[in-house]
């Protein structure tokens, strides 16, 4: 019976102690998974009237920089979508509020890790950084920044992945591109107010008074993401 007794003791020993490694093995995947990596993202712009001639404007310039970083591959800015309310008014107006509500709310439900809300530029041609954090949840980040004056266009990174083959980028850089949000039917800088109705779905925006119709060229900024 004393037999069967401490047999009985050391297989409740060894089970609570294989249930403790278990436990460990899985903080320590954990840790690694939500270990936090910094970024600077740093944006070259060169909108200017040389490269980009046609209706030039006189008070060319970018709203403040909003973005986050979140799972891969999500929806929101993505091409083919419809704008929210807080994408439109960035688009339109440069502001900041609703969309840093919809970041928010997004986060909250778990597809996003944080939102940044950095400087904007008083002429076309600048740079614009922002420090951003990433995990191997959340490791693609979106920034974007209102072209203006224009009825919705705005410079762009959208969903830009910083780990590869399960480790984070040391470097990467980018070229920032031109969207149109889909809700203003304007087709110069200066077009007056003219909403689109119904909202058409966002999209890359290479037609003129910027691009040829087929492509922006050169890039109007280069984005490069640097790890601290």
């Amino acid at each position: 019976m004393k037999k069967i007794t401490h047999l009985i003791l050391l297989l409740s020993v060894f089970t609570t102690l294989n249930s403790c490694k278990k436990d460990v093995e899985e903080l320590k995947t954990n840790v690694v998974e939500n270990k936090v990596h910094r970024y600077n993202v740093t944006f070259q712009i060169n909108w200017n009237s040389q490269d980009f001639p046609t209706d030039y404007p006189s008070n060319d310039h970018f709203s403040k920089l909003i973005g986050w970083s979140h799972i891969p591959n999500n929806n929101f800015f993505k091409v083919g979508t419809i704008a929210s309310q807080g994408i439109e008014d960035m688009a339109e107006l440069g502001a900041t509020t609703p969309l840093d509500n919809d970041l928010a709310t997004k986060i909250a439900n778990k597809e996003g890790l944080a939102y940044y809300i950095g400087e904007n530029l008083s002429s076309g041609v600048g740079t614009i950084s922002q420090t951003i954090e990433v995990t191997k949840e959340f490791s693609a980040v979106t920034l974007v920044t209102m072209l203006a004056p224009s009825p919705d266009w705005y410079l762009g990174v959208i969903d830009i992945n910083l780990l590869k083959d399960g480790g984070f980028v040391a470097q990467k850089t980018v070229d920032g591109l031109i969207y149109d949000a889909g809700t203003d039917d304007g087709t110069t800088y200066s077009s007056p107010n003219s909403d689109s109705s119904p909202k058409q779905p966002i999209a890359l925006f290479v037609d003129a008074p910027i691009g040829n119709g087929t492509t922006v060229s050169p890039a109007i900024a280069r984005v490069t993401f640097t790890k601290l």
